[in-house]
C-alpha cells in the first residue's frame, strides 16, 4: 500500500541545496493514470501528517498543473488519504498564469477535483492587452473559462482601441478572402 505520498516525498527528499527549491510531484499510480500531473516547488516545505497539511513557503512558491502556473509567497494544501493535494490556499503575490492569459489577486484557492482556481481580492485577469477588473474570479481549468464577479461593484473591462480596430480588420480581410 502506498503510503502518504506527500509525506514519503518529504522523508526521502534530500534537503535542498543553499538556494535550491524543494520540489513535490505526485507520482504516477499505474499505467492508466487519468489525473493531471502536477508539481510544487517550494524553499521549504512543513508537513503535519496527522491533518494532512502542507505549508509550502519561500518567494516565489509555484503550483504547476499541466499548463496553468500559481504562484505566492506561501501555499498551504490539504491533501487526501494518497498524499494528493485535495486543495490549496495561495496568498502573498498570487499570479496564475495560462498561456497568454494572467491573473493577479490577494487569494487564490486551487481545488484539484473540480480543477478549479478561485481568485479572490481585486482580481485581475489579462489577456492580449485587455484587462478585466473585479473581485472574484472563477477559473475553470478543464473548460478554461473564466467567471468574473464585481462583488457589489460593476466589472470594469478595458479593451485597447488599437487592438479592436486590428481585430476588425483581420475579420473584413478574412470576409473578402470567402467572398473570392
Amino acid at each position: 500500500m502506498i503510503a502518504l505520498l506527500a509525506a514519503a516525498l518529504l522523508a526521502a527528499a534530500p534537503a535542498p541545496a543553499q538556494g535550491k527549491p524543494a520540489a513535490v510531484r505526485p507520482a504516477a499510480r499505474g499505467a492508466a493514470r487519468t489525473a493531471p500531473d502536477y508539481r510544487v516547488d517550494a524553499a521549504e516545505v512543513r508537513y503535519a501528517f496527522q491533518r494532512r497539511e502542507v505549508v509550502f513557503t519561500g518567494k516565489p512558491v509555484t503550483l504547476t498543473r499541466d499548463d496553468a502556473v500559481l504562484t505566492c509567497a506561501r501555499l498551504e494544501a490539504k491533501n487526501d488519504e494518497a498524499g494528493v493535494i485535495e486543495t490549496a490556499v495561495c496568498r502573498g503575490d498570487v499570479k496564475l498564469v495560462r498561456g497568454e492569459r494572467t491573473v493577479t489577486c490577494q487569494t487564490a484557492t486551487y481545488e484539484n477535483a473540480p480543477a478549479r482556481v478561485t481568485c479572490d481580492g481585486a482580481a485581475v485577469l489579462r489577456d492580449r492587452g485587455t484587462e478585466a477588473h473585479g473581485q472574484r474570479l472563477v477559473y475553470e481549468l478543464r473548460t478554461d473559462e473564466v467567471k468574473l464577479e464585481g462583488g457589489g461593484a460593476p466589472v470594469r473591462i478595458t479593451v485597447p482601441g488599437a487592438e479592436v480596430e486590428q481585430r476588425r480588420r483581420e475579420l473584413d480581410a478574412q470576409r473578402k478572402e470567402r467572398g473570392k
